[in-house]
């Protein structure tokens, strides 16, 4: 057993052992097990500013909060991309609602809202009539108070320091008020990101001897304008409207140079510019009692992002170098969609909500490479490919919750999502495609929550998901980490996924902590990962499946004929199983009054048939061990609070058709010191990337096709990223 695998399991077997002692302060309760409620007295001993703030400080919180971290990327936690909006939604509710927002997300409205109009915060555990969200987990909802007479004004400085590098400042202001029945907020903020990675690389030949060393230095830079509004109308029929709109112009710049001592692989240096534009308008309309039907909601979102990116990369010495390669990538896509639903009873314990939802998705991609050899050479079009994609797609949905008894509830959703794809594909020197396919998909969904009494709780899930495709597969790009061309495919089908869990949950007495742990079990099909496109011929030219050209075997003048290629694509099966624990523990028990330490912990095994080699593996970069903690700590007499979180993972790999890449990630650390004075103002001084490793890896490499088994050298990587501090300070007024 390696240190870090020891590490997991000490760290581990304390979790277990210590959350049965934690202890800590009262904590409201409206006599529903479901429901652990933190009135707004609770946090009056702390230091909070933000809501944010208030967040941090309840247990559990965290895992919450990197969840809906994950969702706004695109994620879930099967490792899809997200559908519509969809009956899963945030993790995070306001007023029991979702923001109707992608990019203007719920997470960028928690560092905007004062602490002062937090009227209390609840976690509700497991399925719960009255939410907008389905939920087999936790979820937080955030009730705010209604007619705060006052405006707000919060305000953020901050800088971003990289070490040994460059400054890169920030700003944030946001006003929130009321005027009537009007609620509004406006906020804008200059923002400034970016990293600076250092790869030390030593090129292996077939027999393991050092044929050459090679040292990349990267920095990237990002800058942005992000302007965010949200209103909110209440009607005297008891209706409310809620708006939302974002406006973000960004641009970015990076340069890679890579110095090595072989002549054979001479220096490079890639420059790369970037535009990007993104805009987003989302309503909200709800009504309760709407004659006959129930109670209203109607959600709308559209959007729009424009994105266009050049390289140019030279080559050479310093005196000589030259440009021998341009790269165009460009990108517009829209996104509408609008969702109709009716919540009524049905009796006293049964409740049904049903409705429709839309999505229009449309993308036209283009990519173009040049190249030439010398100097003295012109450049010429080596590849190039446009994608123009539209995806509608439907659904009808009907959620049925059921309070059998005050502990039992059974939450069952039938819904059917009929949806066509037609994409447009120009290829360089081959004859343009149209991809025009309808979709049709039941997904039913069953979650049961059972009280074992008032801190105890069983939940269980079985759904069937179908993801997102991402448009990025449908267009060819470079792979500048692989160094290979990755070539488009336009007829990647949805994928989807039955889930199974089980999961169990414990709260200790007066919010000490809690701790759960979850079984699940995820049956893929039409999985989307690397597959072998090669065209296969025998000795007379004749068109054969990969299998019956292995086994000729061929001779090197037939496999000279063919193109060997892969491109992402589905298989028909894949699983994943393992378990899901976290508990977070207040640490008063050991004299630690208002310290928190949350750990998390991961397997996730996963199996898929590896398209070039026959063999069984696990999903492309999918570690089967996680492990995650976060400790923080409150001294409220003093002002002062404190922390640190990080992340370990076991090694994951990925595999193409020439070529098979093992990681290992290292642990990653962020700290954090921050001081509140007596009005207020909250300086805070954090640090990422403390352990400046991120991650060493040896990049196989094969001749032709990983199937032949002629090994081809090995490329060895070790990667780091300069330490960031940022030094912030923000206030409300």
């Amino acid at each position: 057993m390696n240190n870090k695998k020891r590490l997991v399991t000490a760290l581990m077997t304390n979790v277990f052992t210590f959350s049965q002692f934690a202890y800590a302060q009262n904590v409201e309760s409206d006599g529903d097990a479901s429901i652990v409620t933190y009135e707004k007295e609770y946090f009056a001993d702390y230091n909070a500013v933000t809501l944010l703030d208030m967040l941090q400080i309840i247990p559990g919180a965290n895992d919450i909060l990197n969840k809906n971290q994950n969702q706004r990327g695109g994620n879930s936690a099967s490792g899809q991309r997200t559908r519509g909006f969809g009956s899963g939604g945030d993790q995070i509710l306001i007023n029991g609602k979702r923001l109707a927002g992608k990019t203007n997300s719920v997470d960028d409205t928690l560092g905007r809202i004062s602490a002062d109009q937090v009227e209390k915060i609840e976690l509700i555990r497991g399925a719960t009539a009255g939410l907008d969200v389905q939920s087999q987990g936790l979820v937080i909802n955030i009730t705010l108070a209604v007619g705060a007479s006052t405006s707000t004004t919060f305000v953020r400085l901050q800088n971003r320091y990289t070490i040994h590098h460059r400054n890169q400042p920030g700003a944030l202001i946001s006003h929130s008020g009321s005027w009537d029945a009007l609620d509004y907020t406006f906020s804008i903020e200059r923002k400034r990101g970016g990293f600076n990675r250092e790869r030390i690389e030593q090129f292996l030949d077939e027999n393991g001897d050092k044929t050459a060393d090679q040292f990349v230095d990267h920095k990237f830079d990002y800058k942005s304008i992000e302007m965010i509004t949200n209103l909110s109308y209440a009607f005297k029929d008891n209706s409310n409207l809620r708006l939302n709109g974002l406006y973000e112009p960004a641009g970015w710049d990076g340069l890679e140079t890579r110095d090595n001592t072989s002549s054979t692989l001479r220096p490079l240096t890639w420059n790369t510019d970037g535009d990007n534009d993104k805009w987003e308008v989302g309503g909200d309309y709800s009504r309760s009692n709407f004659p006959l039907l129930g109670s209203l909601r109607l959600l709308f979102l559209i959007n729009g992002e424009t994105r266009s990116e050049l390289h140019n990369r030279f080559r050479g010495s310093d005196a000589e170098e030259f440009e021998y390669n341009i790269e165009y990538n460009n990108e517009k896509k829209n996104e509408r969609i609008f969702r109709l639903a009716f919540t009524t009873s049905l009796t006293d314990k049964q409740a049904i909500e049903y409705g429709a939802e839309t999505a229009i998705n449309t993308s036209e991609r283009f990519f173009r490479n040049e190249e030439r050899e010398t100097a003295l050479d012109i450049l010429e079009l080596t590849n190039s490919d446009v994608v123009d994609i539209k995806e509608n797609r439907y659904e009808i949905f009907a959620h049925h919750t059921y309070n059998i008894t005050l502990n039992f509830v059974v939450q069952t959703s039938l819904q059917n999502e009929f949806s066509k794809i037609v994409a447009n594909n120009v290829f360089a020197g081959a004859a343009p495609t149209t991809r025009d396919t309808s979709f049709s998909y039941f997904k039913p969904r069953i979650n049961l929550r059972y009280d074992l009494g008032e801190r105890d709780q069983v939940r269980a899930t079985v759904e069937k998901k179908v993801s997102q495709l991402n448009f990025s597969n449908f267009v060819t790009r470079f792979d500048r980490l692989a160094n290979v061309l990755r070539v488009g495919n336009t007829n990647i089908r949805p994928e989807q996924v039955w889930e199974y869990s089980v999961q169990y949950e414990h709260r200790s007495l007066n919010d000490g902590g809690s701790f759960d742990i979850e079984l699940f079990y995820h049956r893929f099909n039409d999985h989307i990962t690397r597959v072998d496109f090669s065209e296969y011929e025998n000795f007379t030219g004749d068109s054969i499946a990969a299998e019956a050209f292995f086994n000729l075997p061929p001779t090197v003048a037939l496999r000279d004929n063919i193109s060997f290629l892969s491109k992402s694509g589905n298989i028909p099966n894949a699983t994943a199983y393992g378990v899901r624990a976290n508990t977070s523990i207040r640490l008063s028990f050991i004299g630690l009054q208002n310290a928190v330490l949350a750990l998390n912990y991961v397997f996730d095994k996963t199996e898929a048939i590896d398209q070039f080699t026959g063999t069984k593996r696990p999903f492309d970069w999918r570690s089967p061990h996680t492990f995650g903690f976060n400790f923080r700590h409150d001294l409220n007499d003093y002002g002062v609070s404190y922390g640190i979180s990080g992340q370990a993972q076991s090694n994951r790999e990925s595999n193409d058709i020439d070529y098979n890449w093992v990681a290992d990630p290292i642990m990653s650390l962020e700290a954090f010191v921050e001081y509140t004075f007596n009005n207020g103002v909250k300086v805070r001084l954090a640090g990422e990337n403390l352990r400046t490793k991120r991650w060493d890896s040896d990049f196989n490499r094969y001749q032709d096709h990983i199937r032949f088994g002629e090994f081809n050298g090995i490329l060895r990587r070790l990667e780091k990223q300069a330490t960031e501090i940022e030094i912030s300070v923000q206030a409300t007024f």
